[in-house]
């Protein structure tokens, strides 16, 4: 293929992706590998290698329950809105609002997408630091508190594809031996909660709760972040409690019921 060749078809893939994402509107956010097909006039074969290779970037992701495809977290890091997840965004504001109030520390909803948490929201506290996190910034599941309560609800077999990477060492205190972090999970998953401290930065702790929904995945985490000096040990009963009933409520929103 000459180099003229090759532009002509790059640029082509990229106006078929676009097309494709402009099919997610409200009131429709997701599509068979058919539909998307049928609805963009690409063959069949065109639409599944775009869809697999818009999926591996992030900005598609499979529902696992109908096997359909929707929009994917990449599209929150280049500046655009997820309509399916406006919902939980939208109703659990005033409750993640109240958290910051209580706790007076910067509070977050994350989502777990291709083996990474990543920031859906943020209520700022009055004296936040942004450098741990952003409205769509990523980060390692492994050794930070939100996306500790995501993995740990995991299967066995997402768990083990996730340690077959290698668990990258932060800091001195990160977790960085497969079988120590399954034990750590698991008692995560046992307590329904995790306190991640010093794992990913050295003077910081994050306390978080999963989120389920209606059927009773765990599919979301609501987290809070701030300096050691402000959150000590002797607070942490407080924040757990509070991240707790906060993560609760909003998985009721979400059609959980326990």
């Amino acid at each position: 293929m000459s180099s003229d060749e090759n532009s002509k078809y790059i640029i082509t893939s990229v106006k078929n992706a676009m097309r494709i994402l402009r099919l997610f509107k409200v009131g429709r956010e997701e599509f068979s590998v058919s539909e998307i097909a049928s609805q963009t006039s690409l063959p069949k074969s065109t639409a599944y290698r775009l869809i697999s290779k818009m999926a591996a970037e992030g900005f598609l992701s499979k529902n696992p329950k109908t096997n359909h495809y929707r929009l994917g977290l990449s599209i929150l890091t280049v500046g655009g809105v997820i309509t399916s997840h406006r919902d939980l965004f939208k109703e659990a504001k005033p409750i993640v609002q109240r958290v910051v109030e209580m706790l007076g520390e910067t509070a977050h909803i994350c989502l777990l997408e291709n083996n990474h948490v990543v920031y859906l929201f943020r209520n700022e506290a009055q004296y936040s630091v942004r450098l741990l996190t952003y409205m769509g910034r990523v980060n390692p599941l492994h050794c930070t508190s939100e996306g500790l309560a995501l993995l740990a609800f995991q299967d066995e077999k997402t768990i083990n594809k996730y340690l077959e990477k290698g668990l990258y060492a932060y800091t001195p205190f990160t977790i960085t031996d497969g079988d120590e972090l399954k034990n750590y999970l698991s008692e995560v998953k046992k307590n329904g909660y995790v306190i991640s401290k010093d794992h990913f930065y050295e003077g910081f702790v994050g306390i978080a709760a999963p989120i389920r929904n209606y059927s009773e995945h765990v599919v979301a985490s609501l987290s809070v972040i701030g300096p050691t000096s402000r959150i000590t040990e002797d607070k942490y009963p407080f924040f757990v409690t509070t991240i707790m009933e906060a993560s609760k409520k909003i998985s009721s929103l979400m059609g959980y019921y326990a």
